[in-house]
């Protein structure tokens, strides 16, 4: 397939750069994995001695906002450790969805129905890729210029040495400053689109098995073995569906979380103060930690529930009796909930944003009321 042999490099990065693989692949992608690794470390450091010179001043936004940042980058280090504890399900449903693309279907229908929707897929990401890594990194400095000209900002980290003072200096750290800011944001965001590709894969699958079953009663009569066929695929899709799940299950619930606390934080002073223009972009990028993650776990259960509807409407009383018990089930498989869950216990969806959205909006308020 043309769009996936075209996407293929761009998706063995991302995929290494999820399991932090800096072993194999081509030089380019470890030198890259390498720079993120150093980066992030560096920014983390930085970010610490600030908060250690700054813990007994006064607490405002220059203190505040680095510690958000801190406890964002610790969330990150765990979800990279997770990454590379939890390689070997990655490589597995990698491997999966590579049996998807290299599948050799006989039949005209289904082999349509495969092409079409893992096309669709490819061309999804491959926007999506295209379009957010520029706007991410124009997002960093657009925000680093922000801080530059804002004087309540200012410097948000601080050197292990000496700095020459004068205004050149300055704004050699305002420019460090600036490049630590988007390097580690698009380390965060191409983890994201190793996430979303994935994601992405398992929506197509789900979409081949409820078109797959929709042929059901015309081609059980010609081809006895497709009740077969539709329970090796389903078991295939349910497979990727947990594995998915079990990968981001611990990165999720700390999307979750650090997504509710700089809400919280960005509703807090924008409750204080309405016109500054740094509150709304905090709470837009707060806002991109958890909602791309939401999104694909609410597609996810979305077209789940399809796949029980589309058994109902399976003429299964023109089965033999034995196609019927294996029918049955399929049908008690179909019915069960799957989808994503963070930390394995709370279902990932939009409902699941909108709460922490009201979770954040609550708690500000009571603070901005109390303080008062």
């Amino acid at each position: 397939m043309e769009e996936f042999l075209k996407a293929k490099s761009r998706i063995d990065f991302l995929i290494a750069v999820l399991t932090m693989n800096i072993l194999s692949g081509p030089r380019k992608n470890r030198f890259l994995i390498l720079f993120f690794i150093l980066c992030d470390v560096s920014y983390f450091y930085f970010i610490f001695l600030h908060l250690r010179e700054t813990i007994n001043c006064e607490i405002n936004i220059n203190f505040l906002l680095p510690l958000l940042i801190f406890f964002h980058l610790i969330g990150y280090g765990v979800r990279t450790f997770v990454g590379i504890l939890k390689q070997d399900k990655i490589e597995i449903l990698k491997k999966n969805i590579m049996c998807l693309y290299n599948e050799n279907e006989e039949d005209e229908v289904i082999k349509q129905l495969l092409e079409k929707h893992l096309k669709d897929s490819i061309r999804i990401f491959l926007f999506l890729n295209k379009w957010a890594v520029p706007l991410y990194f124009f997002s960093a400095v657009c925000t680093s210029l922000y801080f530059r000209l804002n004087d309540d900002y200012g410097l948000m980290f601080a050197v292990p040495f000496n700095v020459p003072e004068g205004t050149f200096w300055k704004e050699i750290l305002y420019v460090i400053q600036g490049l630590l800011i988007a390097v580690t944001s698009l380390h965060s965001l191409t983890s994201d689109l190793g996430i979303i590709f994935l994601g992405l894969q398992v929506i197509a699958d789900l979409n081949i098995l409820n078109d797959c079953m929709k042929l059901m009663n015309e081609k059980i009569e010609t081809e006895p073995k497709f009740l077969r066929k539709i329970i090796k695929r389903h078991c295939f899709v349910i497979e990727n569906v947990n594995l998915l799940s079990e990968i981001i299950s611990e990165t999720s619930f700390l999307q979750l979380l650090s997504s509710c606390l700089a809400l919280m934080f960005g509703f807090s002073f924008l409750l204080k103060y309405m016109t500054g223009i740094g509150n709304y972009v905090i709470i837009l990028v707060a806002a991109t930690l958890s909602l791309p993650i939401c999104f694909l776990g609410e597609f996810i259960r979305v077209k789940s529930d399809e796949l029980s509807e589309t058994l109902c409407l399976i003429n299964w009383y023109e089965l033999s009796m034995k196609d019927q018990k294996i029918f049955l089930i399929v049908l008690g498989m179909a019915q069960r909930e799957y989808g994503l869950k963070a930390a394995g216990m709370y279902s990932i969806g939009f409902y699941t944003f909108l709460k922490i959205l009201k979770i954040a909006f609550s708690y500000s308020a009571i603070l901005y009321s109390l303080s008062k």
